[in-house]
């Protein structure tokens, strides 16, 4: 070997596009070594010691100049280590230094990782076609290509091409191969093609845990909890595979999107046994599964308890408030956050806090997050065409119209944008401006910005709280001339429109129109026959709907429950609020209480009513318009034992409304019990509550 070979050198900076230049210095008198060993050599320093770029970039150096550049080994460990310095272009650079595309796949799969794990699984994808085109190689694909290349068209959800390239797997006998077999389940899992996925996860004879996960993932996707809870018990408890993080953070997530409560729990538990409670990621999925599942002031708590936050758990809990319509308490851990972590808004932050501001009216505030996190010249959010959107929105519903659409006009990432434009459409008419809200429709019109269905779906839900017949009509006409009117969730909304305006036929010419029906075109239709006074076409319609198979949702049942209650059908009332517990397993919200309540008490069925309340602690506790809607009727009945039992509730929680006292203290004179209600009402003058004008009559009764 030539004493070149062991010459010291130095590292002369490259110009842009090209790799390092050296110089030598000969060392006369250089050890022997064989190249073999020298290979190892370097393949060690590059593998174990090279910790900083300056240092891959002297090896890669060493290399070239020791004659092993092409060396298709050391050439798959320098584009891994420079994909693990985030240098993208030198890791292509080494790739394209051989000049004859390699017939192995050693070198490609290198390549292809490194864009897969970098997050550019669209090169990577790039790259596979390059190396499966005839005329530029011929090398065949192996079963880590195909593992890698299966999982980017996972992730970019390219399943016709995910198909193409399992197929030719399969066709190789490779999905028996642990980790082709594992990707295979992955896309098709995504795809939403879980039948396959399980048959080929059934069938595989090796499976660790990450194939586990794969198919939880996609039982978890689709919000099939069952199976995803099924499977996660025989992988742990037949199995003996323990669960990892990826496990927990499926499983909560299906929890929270099937708003499952009781089954996100269990999974807490195994969490706390197997020794996660601390770890991130399923803390922040626990925070997000509480949220989903109204349970905010468990998330709060858990939040509190977290030693460590990032910027998901903040932004979780920030998005929690402003989904529970708590905006000032959103605005408060934000600010928490900014005085007290060095964690930067993201942008999911800084749309939920202007959101936040939006609902409170407060432009202020939002001006100030404006001027420091979007418009400091620096800011990654200056040309965010979403969060310019919600900046918009934030100054529309804060009443400075001239501001948002000073935005509108002058910010180049939305004045075409159809999306700004709705945000604007939709604040004017939150704030009950419905001229303005059809002007500015018109105007974005002329401007040449095509409304769409969001567009058409804000103006429907304007004319519905009117209600304006003739504008409906217009709308009605859009939708037909735009080509709108196969679109669902548009006829779901004119049904809505026509049933609230009291034409009732017309929704149901509607209705008939559309050929695949959901739940919520079947709710729409009985909500429309409801409240037009048809309670038995609107029952008819709940049976035809079952008969259909199309399984209710909550909505669909606090239509008929209302319909019930207006129609006085206590028993058909009663039977329906069981069938939603028992058949469909939905749990009552507290509009349904609020329907069954307000039922029971229009026909004078109290006793019904309290105990109804009592079975449902602790929903129904902090409902100050349940208790009362029940005092009122006492009143009106003269039932003075369950009026007292309903004030006591209502004392706590609303101390200083006087009419709570009063009612009490009516109930008490009506039952001739004139010394307790003449102790209610020295209770309420204590309270400073007596000066009340409208008082003094119910002493004097």
């Amino acid at each position: 070997m030539s004493s070149r070979t062991w010459a010291s050198i130095q590292l002369v900076p490259p110009a842009p596009g090209l790799l390092p230049r050296i110089k030598f210095y000969s060392n006369p008198n250089p050890p022997w070594i064989s190249w073999q060993d020298l290979k190892e050599a370097l393949a060690r320093c590059l593998s174990n010691h090279c910790h900083y770029s300056d240092h891959l970039r002297r090896l890669h150096a060493r290399i070239i100049y020791s004659g092993l550049g092409h060396n298709l080994y050391l050439s798959s460990l320098l584009i891994t280590k420079y994909f693990s310095f985030g240098d993208v272009h030198a890791a292509r650079l080494v790739f394209n230094s051989h000049k004859e595309r390699p017939t192995k796949t050693l070198l490609w799969n290198s390549l292809i990782r490194g864009y897969l794990r970098g997050g550019w699984p669209r090169l990577a994808l790039d790259v596979y076609r390059e190396m499966v085109t005839p005329s530029c190689t011929k090398c065949e694909p192996d079963g880590q290509t195909f593992h890698l290349v299966i999982t980017a068209c996972a992730r970019l959800s390219e399943f016709e091409l995910g198909y193409r390239v399992g197929g030719l797997a399969r066709a190789k006998g490779l999905e028996a191969d642990l980790l082709v077999g594992t990707a295979l389940v992955g896309v098709y899992s995504k795809a939403g093609d879980l039948e396959t996925a399980r048959k080929l996860f059934d069938k595989m004879a090796v499976r660790d845990v990450v194939s586990w996960n794969a198919m939880i993932s996609g039982y978890s996707q689709a919000g099939f909890l069952f199976e995803a809870m099924s499977l996660f018990k025989d992988m742990r408890f037949v199995h003996g595979i323990p669960p990892t993080e990826a496990t927990f953070v499926s499983l909560i997530s299906c929890c929270a999107s099937s708003g499952s409560v009781n089954n996100g729990e269990a999974v807490c538990s195994h969490v706390t046994k197997i020794g996660f409670e601390d770890n991130q990621s399923v803390r922040n999925s626990l925070m997000e599964m509480y949220i989903q599942c109204d349970s905010l002031d468990v998330a709060a708590d858990l939040f509190q308890r977290m030693v460590s936050k990032d910027s998901i758990s903040w932004s979780t809990m920030v998005g929690g408030y402003v989904q529970h319509e708590q905006p000032s308490e959103a605005l408060n851990i934000f600010q928490s956050m900014v005085l007290n972590t060095d964690i930067q808004p993201t942008r999911s932050i800084l749309i939920n806090v202007l959101h936040a501001c939006a609902e409170l009216g407060d432009w202020k505030q939002g001006r100030w997050i404006e001027e420091k996190y979007v418009a400091s010249g620096s800011s990654e959010f200056e040309t965010d065409s979403l969060v310019i959107t919600e900046l918009i929105y934030m100054y529309t519903k804060c009443g400075k119209m001239e501001i948002a659409l000073n935005y509108l006009d002058r910010s180049v990432q939305v004045r075409g944008d159809v999306i700004a434009w709705n945000a604007v459409i939709k604040a004017c008419s939150e704030l009950g401006e419905v001229d303005r809200a059809f002007e500015l429709a018109l105007e974005m019109q002329r401007r040449g910005i095509n409304p769409d269905t969001a567009t058409l779906l804000v103006l429907l839900s304007v004319i519905s709280l009117i209600p304006s017949l003739i504008k409906g009509i217009e709308i009605h006409a859009h939708v037909i001339k735009r080509g709108f009117e196969m679109e669902r969730s548009i006829e779901n909304s004119l049904i809505d429109m026509y049933g609230k305006c009291g034409i009732i036929g017309d929704s149901r010419e509607v209705f008939n129109g559309i050929i695949r029906k959901d739940v919520v075109s079947w709710s729409s239709i009985i909500k429309a026959y409801a409240w037009n006074g048809n309670v038995e076409e609107a029952l008819n319609l709940f049976e035809k709907m079952r008969e259909d198979e199309i399984k209710p949702n909550h909505f669909t049942f606090l239509a008929i429950l209302s319909a019930c209650s207006h129609a006085g059908l206590v028993e058909k009332g009663w039977e329906m609020f069981k069938c939603m517990k028992e058949k469909y397993f939905l749990e009552p919200d507290v509009e349904h209480l609020t329907c069954m309540v307000d039922m029971f008490c229009r026909a004078a069925h109290l006793h019904d009513a309290y105990h109804l309340l009592q079975d449902w602690m602790p929903k129904v506790c902090t409902s100050a318009v349940l208790w009362s809607t029940l005092l009122s009727s006492c009143r009106l009945y003269g039932d003075a034992a369950i009026g007292e039992a309903a004030a006591m509730h209502l004392f706590y929680l609303e101390p200083k409304n006087a009419a709570n006292y009063l009612m009490l203290a009516v109930i008490y004179i009506s039952a001739g019990r004139r010394e307790d209600a003449n102790g209610v009402l020295r209770m309420l003058r204590a309270k400073g509550l007596g000066s009340r004008p409208g008082c003094s009559w119910v002493e004097g009764g």
